[in-house]
């Protein structure tokens, strides 16, 4: 009897379980799906921030319109206009004025000019010997080791001015245009070379004789070939000379090249060839039109002539050769 209680005891107790498991097996989906319908509403005009590192969500941000920024109105920069600068008025340089006018001689075919500067224009031109009047000095230009300038017009006249190292008071003996040169070789002694600016020709003597004698070319008015004794302290063959004068002077010059030359006064002054002309001699020192190379002037301050005869001259004179420039 006991055996049969027990047993009927285990078999309600299984029935239920297969009773309890059979209904939340069944009534199980229809809750699952009346959740899932029930949706939580969402703020509208609201925006979802983004999680946190944590996992949690934060707080919705409200949705804000976003105004236009308004374009800022920019006015043009106005452009400066600049006035043109007065070209300055020449200031007329300040005379001394002799107490009374002086008699002067030019020392070799000279320009007289409107201002004392080399760049001046150019009013005439006097030839050596020619005698001048001198009102006044001014400084002007530095031409050489010198600024001081003639003024050779009076007081009521137009300016006009002169280098000063162009004039001279002692008056020269009358010039020899003969074409030759009045050198006397007799009272010379070993080789000299000497060169008459006035004639513009040179004579070589030795030992009291002629060995030769020829045209020449000498400084032009503004850059005489200074006068003086000297001698040949270096020869070059061949050489290139270049402008001491920068560009835009009027005495610039390209890189020249020189076949002979022979230096006798510190300052680069030259006995030396000049291929760029076919005319030397009496005229030759100032502006005037040479037949094959069209206008031409004197030189910057060297005594030039041929290349045949620069040639001659480099084989003639050795170091120590005496250099007498004369008027």
């Amino acid at each position: 009897m006991k055996s049969y209680i027990k047993t009927f005891f285990i078999s309600a107790i299984v029935m239920m379980v297969l009773i309890g498991t059979a209904l939340f097996v069944f009534i199980h989906p229809f809750s699952v799906q009346a959740t899932s319908k029930t949706a939580t509403p969402m703020a509208t005009g609201t925006a979802i921030s983004a999680p946190h590192v944590d996992g949690r969500k934060a707080k919705a941000t409200p949705m804000v319109a976003k105004q236009p920024t308004p374009t800022a109105q920019v006015s043009p920069t106005p452009i400066a206009t600049v006035p043109p600068t007065p070209t300055p008025v020449p200031v007329a340089p300040a005379v001394q004025w002799n107490n009374a006018p002086l008699t002067e001689y030019t020392t070799s075919a000279t320009n007289v000019r409107g201002t004392p500067y080399t760049n001046g224009a150019i009013v005439s031109t006097l030839n050596a010997g020619a005698q001048i009047t001198v009102y006044g000095t001014v400084n002007g230009e530095t031409v050489g080791d010198s600024s001081t300038w003639y003024r050779v017009s009076d007081q009521s006249s137009a300016p006009q001015y002169i280098y000063s190292a162009l004039l001279t008071t002692d008056k020269p003996a009358p010039v020899d245009n003969s074409g030759t040169s009045n050198a006397d070789c007799s009272t010379t002694s070993g080789k000299t070379v000497d060169v008459n600016l006035s004639a513009q020709w040179a004579t070589f003597c030795d030992n009291g004789q002629m060995d030769n004698s020829f045209p020449i070319t000498s400084g032009q008015p503004d850059l005489p070939t200074p006068t003086g004794t000297y001698h040949v302290f270096d020869k070059l063959s061949p050489t290139t000379f270049y402008s001491p004068w920068p560009e835009g002077s009027p005495y610039y010059y390209e890189p020249t090249h020189i076949n002979y030359a022979l230096e006798f006064r510190e300052g680069g002054y030259f006995l030396h060839d000049a291929w760029w002309r076919s005319t030397f001699g009496p005229g030759t020192n100032v502006p005037h039109t040479d037949p094959q190379y069209g206008d031409m002037t004197g030189t910057h301050g060297c005594v030039v002539m041929t290349t045949d005869q620069a040639a001659w001259l480099y084989n003639w004179a050795p170091i120590g050769t005496t250099v007498y420039i004369h008027y």
